[in-house]
């Protein structure tokens, strides 16, 4: 075992989490994957809600499996990455009826499963079986980064293969469940992204960067590339007379895929009278709300929401105060200033 799994494994004793809504003893591998899918790229204080609301709704992997997808959506709504819900989905179909519920203890057969890429199945395996397995998460990287000063960023395929190849090499034989959940929690709480606390890691004497007061420049940042692109829509928000607004279900996949959206058309005079008369001949504009921005990982989108008087309009009208799930985060923003 090295120095930093044996640093790690004592430290947790005292000071790891072991308190998460998703923790158990034994473990439940359906609490321990559902978590773990609901973590990638999303922070814990997020995730705890989302997940106690997700076992409410589905106590096991069966009746997720036997969900709709409107109710899967709606209790994601929020979380983005809602390819992350979609595979979530088909996964526990899969396990459900392929594997009977139980997932499967093998590596490859996991990262076969839609969403379960090598660190997901690492953590499934240690965290779920106390099986030895690497995980490689955002706070395992920058762990290691630091205690190892790796120089380049992840997105280079030579720093991510040196980076498994260390966590392969720290991962101890024993007790995988507590070296797994102590190398997460330690990039969670001390070897923070930003001012880490150095004087509280139990691993800082043998932190290369540490050593060399150069804990604040790993990781490597990535190269600066072009602003990202910006896109522009426009959001037509029909109302009918009860106030009731109209939304359609986004197709899936795509962005906000399976969501309930309003209707979209393109920035110009022409097309946005050309849609609302289509939509309904007798409607006519209220008035537009201010622009704003939301942003996605590759683009930034830019919104106009146009408010529209629709009488008569019945079809996928509904009331405002049921739609707060089910709808990306900026349909939910106009709906609540409405």
């Amino acid at each position: 075992m090295t120095e930093l799994a044996k640093e790690l494994l004592i430290w947790f004793k005292s000071h790891g989490r072991k308190n998460l809504p998703w923790q158990s003893s034994p473990p439940n591998i359906y609490h321990v994957w559902l978590s773990e899918v609901m973590l990638q790229q999303t922070q814990v204080s997020t995730v705890k809600d989302y997940f106690n609301d997700f076992i409410k709704a589905f106590p096991d992997i069966h009746a997720l499996a036997s969900a709709g997808e409107d109710k899967v959506m709606a209790l994601w709504a929020g979380l983005g990455y809602y390819s992350r819900a979609r595979n979530l989905h088909k996964t526990a179909k899969i396990v459900s009826a392929k594997y009977k519920g139980v997932f499967p203890k093998n590596e490859s057969e996991l990262i076969s499963l839609p969403g379960i890429g090598p660190s997901t199945a690492g953590a499934i395996l240690s965290l779920g079986s106390n099986l030895r397995s690497p995980i490689l998460d955002g706070n395992v990287k920058r762990v290691l980064t630091r205690y190892h000063m790796l120089d380049g960023h992840y997105s280079e395929a030579p720093v991510m293969k040196k980076l498994w190849s260390l966590a392969n090499f720290h991962t101890p034989s024993e007790k995988n469940a507590e070296y797994t959940q102590a190398i997460m929690d330690i990039g969670a709480t001390v070897c923070v992204p930003k001012n880490p606390f150095c004087d509280k890691c139990p691993i800082s004497t043998g932190c290369e960067a540490f050593i060399n007061n150069a804990q604040l420049l790993f990781p490597k940042k990535k190269t600066k590339t072009a602003p990202k692109p910006e896109k522009k829509i426009v959001f037509l928000i029909y109302l009918n007379e009860k106030k009731d607004v109209f939304l359609m279900k986004r197709p899936s996949p795509g962005v906000w895929g399976g969501l309930w959206c309003f209707e979209e058309c393109q920035e110009t005079k022409t097309m946005i009278e050309k849609t609302i008369k289509i939509h309904n001949s007798r409607a006519t504009v209220i008035r537009r709300l201010e622009k704003f921005k939301h942003a996605f990982t590759h683009y930034n989108l830019w919104i106009t929401p146009i408010i529209i008087n629709s009488p008569g309009g019945k079809k996928n009208y509904f009331k405002t105060n049921t739609l707060l799930k089910g709808v990306p985060a900026p349909v939910k923003k106009i709906i609540q200033s409405l």
